[in-house]
């Protein structure tokens, strides 16, 4: 019990890191890069797990996996971001961190696989900062640097359970709510002294609700006839989100006083996605993940417009992971985790007229810290992007750290 209060003041320390840059202009478009699950473990498995049921962990991309849950659950994770920048000139790197969001959960029924699980997780993230020199012209007679920089994305706090379906398979659902501001602004700065420099910044605030449900089929090992696999289950999700009621605003700063000059009230719709997969384990111990990821971001809107640099997403990614169950009088070493993975993405980006493709590769392990407690420690190196055509490559380097806290609660005492 105190260790799981004591997370709660965690997370709200941790909630306060502040954003810096941590990607390209590729985010300018859309609402920014896209998260698919938050946790370290998570993140070494290539950030798959749509049909894996998971008793220790809990898993956002398919909530029909909460339903072999044992433990209450706090869970919570940080992210430390490296990308380096290279265009056809030159390159820089940087660095960030960022909160990745916490989630609570426990177990109800064992005979019906009901679990509940709550949290907060984020959806997506701009990040980006460029300046550009222009030197002086007949018609502006000084240098100036031209600065633009994004900042903010969408985020969702969702609830939901699990119930066994007496058709043999498990079914989940969560409700959302989806909120989150995103910043785009541009500073304008005169080496001469004569010019007034000035700033633009365009602001969105964006409400809205939305749902995932899924399904988990039950282990069909047994129609394989194999010694060897010892769980087989297929699994699909599905998430709706409303269309987002967006306030905007966009303020002038001339000097040092701010003018708000338009304001106003529109939608944003976000597109459907699909996430279906494959779980294998091989001996008890060998985990495999398949997932495919479908989300078509050509339908995207804003205002009822589309954006021409958008088109539909296809993510590929494969994990794995080795974790023997757990027995007493096993070694620390022998309860490790250990987890790999491989991604291929053909982005929501389209820039210049070419497709942004980003491969990954991943690894990571849980540590445990007693009976239902672990730390997570996950790596991830990936690429994207070209310097070709006046665009950027990106190179990303991550570092995910996780804690899961696990307990008794609710459960009652058999006598």
């Amino acid at each position: 019990m105190k260790i799981l209060r004591n997370t709660f003041f965690i997370v709200i320390v941790s909630a306060s890191i502040i954003h810096s840059q941590s990607s390209s202009t590729y985010t300018r478009n859309g609402i920014g890069d896209l998260n698919y699950t938050y946790s370290a473990r998570s993140l070494g498995f290539a950030h798959t797990g749509v049909a894996m049921f998971n008793s220790d962990f809990v898993e956002i991309l398919n909530p029909a996996s909460w339903a072999e849950l044992k433990f209450t659950k706090i869970e919570f994770s940080l992210a430390l971001n490296g990308v380096r920048l290279s265009d056809s000139n030159e390159s820089g790197f940087y660095t960030d961190a960022e909160f990745k969001g916490f989630t609570f959960s426990f177990p109800i029924s064992q005979k019906y696989k009901i679990g509940f699980a709550a949290g907060i997780v984020p959806y997506s993230r701009i990040s980006y900062k460029v300046v550009e020199m222009t030197e002086s012209t007949e018609s502006i007679k000084s240098n100036y640097t031209t600065t633009y920089e994004g900042d903010g994305g969408l985020s969702k706090l969702f609830m939901g359970a699990t119930y066994k379906l007496p058709i043999g398979f498990t079914f989940g659902a969560s409700g959302e709510f989806y909120f989150g501001k995103q910043t785009y602004s541009s500073l304008v700065e005169f080496t001469n002294s004569s010019f007034v420099s000035a700033e633009y910044e365009l602001d969105y605030r964006s409400t809205g609700f939305g749902t995932t449900v899924g399904i988990i089929t039950d282990n069909f090992s047994g129609l394989l006839n194999s010694e060897t696999i010892s769980n087989l289950n297929f699994g699909v999700s599905v998430n709706v989100i409303s269309e987002l009621s967006t306030d905007t605003s966009l303020t002038i700063n001339p000097s040092s006083v701010a003018d708000t000059i338009t304001s106003g009230g529109t939608t944003m719709k976000i597109p459907i996605r699909v996430v279906a997969g494959i779980s294998l384990v091989l001996n008890n111990k060998y985990n495999f993940n398949l997932d495919y990821i479908y989300q078509p971001w050509s339908q995207y809107t804003f205002s009822g417009v589309n954006t021409p640099n958008l088109r539909d997403v296809h993510r590929f990614g494969l994990g794995f992971e080795h974790a023997l169950v757990y027995q007493p009088g096993r070694t620390t070493w022998e309860q490790i985790r250990w987890r790999l993975g491989l991604s291929y993405v053909m982005t929501q980006y389209v820039i210049n007229g070419t497709d942004i493709t980003q491969f990954g590769t991943y690894a990571g392990l849980s540590f445990p810290l007693g009976v239902g407690n672990t730390f997570d420690l996950d790596f991830e190196y990936s690429f994207r992007g070209t310097t070709d055509n006046n665009l950027v490559q990106e190179n990303f380097f991550r570092i995910n750290v996780g804690i899961s806290f696990g307990e008794i609660w609710f459960q009652r005492v058999q006598k």
